[in-house]
């Protein structure tokens, strides 16, 4: 099978149908989710590969990944937390470390691996499964057809977590695909912070692929907060989905960081279906080499009386591209909503690409709704200005990109990802992130 057009043949056993049905009747799987696994290998088989008019994935070649077993990778040591409610650790692809303290398992506070899930909560699985959007490209189908792990949360009614979730993922091996498929369910009332980090721990030699995606619902009332940093081996191809509905008055804020991957493609959606309803999308990316991130975020207001903003800040350095896809619809009916996003782009040196595509879909007449979109070079007067007053040109350089940043990583609710975020920034500024980073 090739990856760069639309062929129908997947000619490796690897990514047969046999291979899906093995995968399932080796977990013990229920008839309805093989159904589902096969209803997504056979859309996988007539998709395109994802992209756009600014994105190719070349040097991608599924027939020579394999995908990872648990059975036929070790887990590697994990790295000391900090203080958490609970956590989900995915290492090199072994099976998953979960930990849940007996207070929040005693308030009904569910943290299951979707395998895990799958038997002790079918009926469970299967609705929030349903929920999901049909596929629209192939890898997102293989995701499905081939997924083996993922975080399943569920947040009861009115029960708070004081402290973070933190969910970790390796990518650490070449010639592997991961697919992960997560389900966070925040009850009415509930309230819960989701950390995330993707890292590589070593070299990756050739290439690997990582796919993931996570669905919330945000129920009515509740507060969630995801934040996630991405820090992947310049080698690894990584696609990710993350959508959300949310309900009457719930909160949303996704925290995104992007600093790995040799090809990043993610795609955010947010549904606001209540009245109240409200999301912040802060997102920060720093590319460097030949680094491609092509990055969607959508606003979708269905309901009246929503709210709705979306940052993105990023620099760029090297030959590297960046590309960003921004959506803001508002439903017939949706009156009163209130709908922000901003895209902004520094160019540190010759070289590196830039492209913005803010769209708007209006279809209320009482709205409020603006988008803005701007890409900048290196201001030679600030640098010669700060080399006036004692710095390098180096160092001027970087106290541009610091003072760059700054207001975006301000937005982020978390102190420990804005320090997580300003440590990597500068680590990737000197040169040091190349995708061996350790667990936060």
């Amino acid at each position: 099978m090739t990856t760069n057009g639309t062929s129908t043949q997947m000619v490796s056993e690897i990514w047969s149908r046999q291979a899906v049905e093995r995968i399932s009747r080796g977990r013990g799987e229920p008839e309805w989710l093989l159904k589902w696994r096969l209803e997504h290998w056979e859309a996988a088989q007539r998709l395109p590969m994802p992209g756009s008019r600014y994105t190719q994935v070349r040097g991608l070649h599924l027939e020579e990944l394999t995908p990872v077993s648990p059975e036929s990778e070790a887990a590697t040591s994990p790295q000391p937390e900090e203080e958490v409610a609970a956590r989900y650790a995915l290492l090199n692809g072994a099976s998953p470390q979960r930990e849940l303290s007996p207070e929040l398992a005693g308030k009904g506070v569910l943290l299951l691996d979707i395998e895990e899930a799958v038997r002790e909560h079918p009926e469970f699985v299967r609705e929030a499964l349903a929920a999901f959007e049909a596929p629209s490209d192939r890898i997102t189908a293989l995701q499905r057809a081939f997924f083996r792990h993922g975080l399943f949360a569920v947040i009861p009614r009115d029960v708070t977590l004081e402290k973070p979730l933190k969910v970790v993922q390796e990518v650490a091996r070449a010639d592997r695909a991961a697919f992960s498929l997560s389900v966070l369910i925040a009850e009415p009332g509930s309230s819960v912070t989701l950390l995330e980090e993707l890292f590589s721990s070593e070299e990756i030699a050739t290439s690997a692929l990582h796919v993931g995606s996570l669905h919330a619902r945000v129920g009515r009332g509740a507060e969630v907060r995801v934040a996630s940093v991405e820090n992947l081996h310049t080698r690894v191809f990584h696609f990710a989905r993350r959508r959300a509905v949310v309900e009457s008055d719930g909160k949303l804020y996704w925290t995104l960081g992007w600093l790995g991957g040799r090809l990043v493609m993610s795609h955010v959606e947010t549904v606001l279906d209540g009245p109240g309803a409200e999301v912040e999308d802060v997102q920060v990316f720093f590319t460097d080499g030949r680094q491609h991130f092509d990055l969607t975020s959508n606003l979708l207001h269905e309901k009246p009386h929503t709210r709705g903003e979306v940052n993105v800040k990023g620099a760029l350095k090297g030959k590297s591209k960046s590309v960003f896809w921004g959506l803001i619809r508002i439903a017939p009916g949706a009156q009163g909503a209130n709908a922000f996003q901003a895209e902004r782009s520094l160019i540190l040196e010759d070289g590196p690409r830039s492209n913005a595509i803010p769209s708007l879909e209006i279809e209320a007449n009482d709205v409020r709704c603006t988008h803005a979109a701007a890409t900048s070079q290196l201001d030679e007067e600030q640098i010669f200005y700060l080399r006036s007053r004692g710095l390098t040109e180096d160092e001027a350089k970087r106290t541009i990109v610091e003072g760059f940043f700054e207001p975006t990583l301000e937005k982020i609710p978390l102190e420990s990802v804005r320090e997580r975020m300003r440590e990597l920034i500068d680590r990737k500024w000197r040169g040091a992130v190349d995708g061996k980073a350790e667990a936060a």
